[in-house]
């Protein structure tokens, strides 16, 4: 799919929904779920495009948060990326624990997801190939219970979830 903007915006509004986040050659669109406040950085070139929240909490202490970061390709495939990346995250953590976590889909269709806990950190983290990058989509919770109490609305993210390669033109 291609999706075509004919505007140049960057946006880091705290709001109900963030809809298209885009860069370079990448764009999905999403839907923020119930309850849920976002922010979106279209265009950011590392770190999280998207970043979300419960509502009544600030983003710095909530009880879990979900991000959506892009990285590049490489001409690798998603399972060696994935595979390249718990590598990296257990050789920052060496206490964390990872495990694949079933029964998670992306877009209705099932999905790479990894559960990773370590003492300070519980996650899940699932991984999604798009047309032109890969997406990592992550609900990170200081305990089990926030983790297993935000599944649901990280499973909703996830259902809307729709990667796409995006061709900027510049606004004359």
């Amino acid at each position: 799919m291609v999706f075509v903007l004919g505007l140049t915006a960057s946006s880091a509004n705290a709001d109900a929904g963030c809809g298209v986040v885009f860069g370079s050659d990448w764009a999905f669109a999403v839907s923020t779920p119930a309850r849920w406040l976002s922010v979106c950085q279209s265009g950011k070139a590392a770190g999280a495009a998207l970043a979300l929240w419960p509502e009544g909490t600030l983003l710095a202490h909530a009880p879990a948060v979900m991000s959506v970061k892009v990285t590049d390709k490489n001409r690798r495939s998603l399972a060696l990326f994935a595979a390249d990346e718990q590598q990296r995250l257990r050789a920052n953590k060496p206490k964390a624990t990872v495990r694949f976590e079933p029964g998670l889909s992306v877009n209705g269709r099932p999905a790479l997801v990894f559960r990773v806990n370590d003492p300070r950190t519980h996650q899940l983290i699932a991984y999604v190939e798009g047309p032109t990058r890969f997406f990592v989509i992550a609900i990170s919770a200081g305990t089990p219970k926030s983790l297993q109490e935000s599944r649901g609305a990280f499973q909703t993210m996830l259902n809307s979830f729709m990667p796409m390669r995006a061709v900027v033109s510049q606004a004359k």
